[in-house]
């Protein structure tokens, strides 16, 4: 056993509950403390072992902690659920998330850089974007098959066909019908340019960094 102090920290948007418990793994405090507060607070303690739940914002608060001389340890959540004693509740909740980072083999979320959490960031902007891209095509691949266009799966056949038939010449569709397809086309573009320059840019950090994937 060590000689550090344990301080579990519940995260929340505005007020968390941190508890502090010795190196014998007993209770000295367990309190509220705002947003405002719990930086000073965590920067006047003595090198502890911070231990917390693995969800948003945790890694903002493990860099920042990290930053102060702590020892700091993500544990994802479904490792601390067993451990919720009585009614949940803040409180409990941080007991348990102590009592979940003493248990032996507990694999702890490794703590991501602000590079790192950037590019996380950017798999899950792209990820709705091509969410949202493929919910236009959908919707305009069933529109026009009520006018008895079919369009062929892919997006390379999309955006030849929704090309073709905004052309003034082509007469499939009505002319109402060709504006709402040329302001879908320019949308679907827009998204299109967007992912592309976000894989881009994953491309390239993972490049520069041959180790990012392992």
């Amino acid at each position: 056993m060590n000689n550090l102090n344990t301080i579990s920290i519940d995260l929340a948007k505005n007020v968390f509950q941190v508890g502090v418990f010795s190196p014998q793994h007993k209770m000295q405090s367990n309190q509220q403390l705002s947003r405002q507060k719990l930086a000073p607070f965590m920067a006047k303690q003595e090198k502890a072992i911070v231990v917390m739940e693995a969800c948003y914002s945790s890694h903002h608060w493990a860099r920042l902690f990290d930053g102060m001389g702590h020892i700091v340890r993500l544990i994802p959540a479904q490792h601390v659920k067993p451990f919720v004693r009585g009614n949940k509740n803040d409180r409990n909740d941080s007991i348990a998330i102590a009592e979940a980072s003493w248990r032996p083999n507990i694999k702890f979320v490794p703590l991501k850089s602000v590079e790192q959490q950037d590019i996380q960031a950017l798999h899950r902007i792209r990820d709705k974007l091509i969410a949202r891209r493929t919910s236009i095509i959908n919707q305009i691949r069933g529109l026009l098959s009520e006018y008895g266009v079919i369009i062929p799966q892919g997006l390379k056949s999309f955006t030849l066909h929704i090309t073709a038939l905004i052309d003034p010449k082509d007469e499939r569709i009505s002319l109402r019908m060709k504006h709402q397809l040329r302001d879908t086309k320019e949308e679907y573009n827009q998204l299109s340019k967007r992912c592309q320059s976000i894989e881009n840019e994953i491309k390239q950090y993972v490049q520069q960094n041959p180790y990012a994937n392992d």
